[in-house]
C-alpha cells in the first residue's frame, strides 16, 4: 500500500512524478517474484536487513550497481518504517514503555546473536567471559 502510494506520486529518487508510473520490462525489483505481497517492501529489503550484507554484495545478488542498491535501500527502509508505523508495529525504544509492555505480557520471546569476543590473557578475566557451554577449536 505504501509502495503504491509512493510510486504513484514520486520517482525512485524522490522527485515528484510528471508521468504516471508503469512497470518496466527491465525493472530490477518491480516483478511479482521479488515482492512478498502487494504493498510490501519486498524480499530485497528483508534480505538486506536480515543478512546485513555489503551493498556491493547485495548488488551482485540482485544484478544492480552499488548506487542503485543504495537508492533502493533508503527508499524501501522509509516505506517499511511508514508501513510498520501505520500497523502499530514499530519497535519500542523507550525503556519505560518497554517495561510497561513486558509487565502486561504473559509470554515474551527474545532474539539475540552471540558474537565471539577477544579472549583475555588473564585467567580470572577469562572465567568472567566463559560460560563453559561451548568449546571452540581455533
Amino acid at each position: 500500500m505504501e509502495w503504491n502510494s509512493y510510486i504513484a506520486h514520486y520517482t525512485l529518487s524522490g522527485a515528484p512524478r510528471i508521468r504516471s508510473h508503469r512497470v518496466r520490462r527491465d525493472g530490477k525489483l518491480e516483478s511479482s517474484q521479488d515482492q512478498l505481497s502487494e504493498g510490501s517492501c519486498g524480499l530485497f529489503i528483508l534480505h538486506y536487513l536480515k543478512g546485513n550484507a555489503l551493498q556491493e554484495h547485495h548488488g551482485a545478488t540482485y544484478r544492480m550497481s552499488q548506487p542503485q542498491v543504495n537508492l533502493w535501500i533508503h527508499l524501501l527502509l522509509m516505506l517499511l518504517r511508514k508501513t510498520l508505523k501505520i500497523a502499530g508495529e514499530l519497535p519500542e525504544r523507550r525503556a519505560g514503555k518497554i517495561k510497561e509492555l513486558l509487565s502486561q505480557s504473559e509470554q515474551v520471546f527474545m532474539d539475540g546473536t552471540e558474537r565471539d569476543i577477544q579472549r583475555p590473557g588473564d585467567f580470572e578475566e577469562q572465567q568472567e567471559h566463559y560460560s563453559g557451554k561451548k568449546k571452540h577449536i581455533k
